[in-house]
């Protein structure tokens, strides 16, 4: 009997700590009582899931990704490959703590990745357009992602 009320006061105390205008938990009313903005990147996440994006940005290696499945994310780095979770919020990607392979490069090459994996924690707006998926960094600089798959449904 003990555990059960233990496990109700831990559930009643989660939820009572929900954010109900999070863009990511969707209901009727918190649709309706946010900016009109919200759905929009409410439907950002779904059209992120399943897709992987190819750097285009001048100075990252040409195989550097990012990849979204559900609430997690992926992708090459540089040297290494990282995941972890991200949100939609605020018209921005949220990630929680990446996790990491542990790749060795050269220091150059290690400085970068370090770099990116800033920039992508680190940014302030994001944008999808077509097959182009944009961040922007909070110190103003573009990360520019391609979907190959995009690409070459555009190319037809």
């Amino acid at each position: 009997m003990k555990k059960f009320l233990i496990l109700g006061i831990t559930a009643v105390a989660l939820t009572a700590c929900t954010d109900v205008n999070v863009p990511f938990m969707s209901s009727a009313k918190t649709e309706s009582s946010t900016s009109s903005s919200t759905p929009v990147f409410a439907n950002l996440k779904e059209q992120l899931n399943g897709r992987e994006f190819i750097i285009v940005t001048e100075g990252y290696n040409s195989k550097t990704s990012i990849g979204f499945k559900g609430d997690r994310v992926y992708g090459f780095s540089g040297i290494n490959r990282y995941f972890g979770d991200y949100q939609v919020s605020g018209g921005k990607l949220v990630f929680g703590e990446f996790g990491l392979t542990r790749m060795g490069g050269s220091q150059d090459e290690m400085t970068k990745e370090l770099q990116f994996l800033d920039l992508l924690k680190n940014n302030k707006s994001v944008k999808l357009s077509g097959g182009t998926l944009t961040l922007i960094s909070n110190e103003g600089i573009e990360l520019v992602f391609k979907d190959p798959k995009a690409v070459n449904t555009e190319a037809k």
